[in-house]
């Protein structure tokens, strides 16, 4: 049975490096059907979320919420288009951490250089984190 997870506790899950991974938004076809998935960029993110895209790129790389505001962490996510308190969001973060391939990450050009690393980093941090 899967842990119902409340509060401060979706946050210890779900760092901003996680939620900058997650950062991507569906492509529909003429049928409104997802055909395609892209991840989003920092510029994106910046201009969705009213933050500067100096911030944008800090907070990425922060495994925790603990030198984020909560205006800002707000503001982060939605630029991220993840809502940290919608449970049905949060399967489908579950469900591509644990079975996912990233596809989304692994198309886009900045993959070896920015998305990988990110990526190792964070199941290294959170492998770690949980010993």
């Amino acid at each position: 049975m899967r842990k119902i997870r409340k509060g401060w506790a979706v946050f210890e899950e779900f760092p901003p490096i996680f939620v900058r991974l997650l950062a991507r938004e569906r492509i529909l076809n003429a049928n409104g059907k997802t055909s395609a998935v892209r991840v989003l960029s920092d510029e994106e993110i910046a201009i969705n979320s009213g933050m500067e895209i100096t911030r944008i790129k800090e907070v990425s790389q922060q495994y925790d919420w603990d030198e984020v505001e909560v205006g800002e962490a707000r503001q982060f996510c939605l630029g991220c288009n993840f809502d940290l308190f919608d449970w049905k969001v949060r399967n489908q973060a579950y469900a591509l951490a644990t079975n996912g391939s990233f596809a989304y990450l692994r198309s886009s050009p900045d993959w070896k250089g920015r998305y990988k690393p990110m990526l190792m980093n964070f199941f290294k941090n959170a492998a770690t984190s949980q010993v």
